[in-house]
């Protein structure tokens, strides 16, 4: 006989079972996502940890104003340690250069011969009171005895400055002597120095080219007769200037009559003339007519 009471007391039972399944099976599939506090704390702290980490990276990265003053002092330093350095490399070297030559000269008068250092000291004696071509010091070394090879060690390391030897040269020729510039330069190489050590001298000596003309007129006519054009001719065959040379016998202040005089006075010494002859060779010595008459009758008085 059918029983309505249980049989409604099983599907209820049925149906609570039924949904208590599927709790069950919910719960089962949600297991690997759901968190416990437990775990939901220390996500926290873990995601904390990775942001605390990040700032870290971000402050460690961060630009502050002092880095770049600090940089630039840096570099600025680092500059200035490199040029101090250089500056101390090169003060080194020239020391060290220095003290090469010191310790080469040094070493080099140690193993100089007695004839060497006598000669040596020799020639700087000389150059201490005279002025010498180099050539011509060692000609002087070698009329003392010195040997050649000797006497061309001293010249060697006197140490002498052969330009202003020249120069000094140049003013000593001058103190007694009068001479164009070229006639100068002419002397000069005359004595040993080299064309460009003469004509260093002579543009050192301060000579006055037109005093040295105007006193060499004087000088030649102290000595030997000269005709106004005869004199000129002369200073321009001694190297001075056409100008230099006019000048200088202008202001001479000779007497071109008393000059025939003497010059026809000089020719009835070793040769015999007529007057007219006389009177012709003065002329062609330069003196005009009237000045070779007054010659000519300075030695024919009768």
């Amino acid at each position: 006989m059918f029983n309505g009471k249980k049989a409604y007391g099983f599907i209820r039972l049925a149906l609570t079972a039924s949904c208590a399944a599927l709790i069950l099976c919910a719960c089962a599939g949600n297991t690997d996502s759901a968190k416990t506090p437990a775990d939901a704390s220390v996500a926290t702290r873990t995601e904390a940890g990775k942001a605390s980490a990040q700032d870290t990276e971000k402050g460690s990265g961060a630009k502050n104003p002092g880095d770049s003053v600090e940089k630039k002092d840096a570099q600025s330093s680092g500059e200035s340690e490199i040029t101090e350095g250089a500056a101390g490399k090169r003060d080194a070297g020239e020391d060290a250069e220095k003290n090469e030559k010191e310790n080469a000269q040094a070493a080099s008068q140690e193993t100089l011969t007695d004839g060497q250092a006598n000669a040596l000291r020799k020639a700087k004696e000389y150059l201490s009171y005279d002025a010498f071509s180099a050539k011509g010091l060692i000609k002087q070394l070698v009329y003392n005895g010195f040997s050649e090879e000797d006497a061309a060690y001293a010249v060697e390391h006197c140490e002498a400055d052969w330009n202003e030897q020249a120069a000094y040269k140049a003013k000593s020729y001058l103190e007694y002597s009068a001479f164009s510039k070229d006639g100068l330069v002419d002397q000069l190489v005359y004595e040993g120095f080299t064309l460009e050590q003469a004509e260093y001298g002579v543009a050192n000596s301060e000579i006055d080219t037109g005093e040295q003309a105007k006193d060499a007129a004087i000088s030649f006519l102290k000595y030997t007769p000269y005709s106004y054009s005869g004199l000129v001719d002369m200073l321009k065959y001694q190297g001075y200037s056409e100008e230099e040379s006019v000048a200088a016998v202008d202001a001479c202040g000779a007497d071109w009559n008393e000059q025939a005089a003497r010059s026809a006075e000089s020719y009835m010494k070793y040769m015999a003339f007529s007057k007219e002859e006389l009177v012709d060779q003065l002329m062609y010595d330069g003196f005009t007519e009237e000045q070779a008459e007054y010659g000519a009758n300075s030695v024919y008085t009768d």
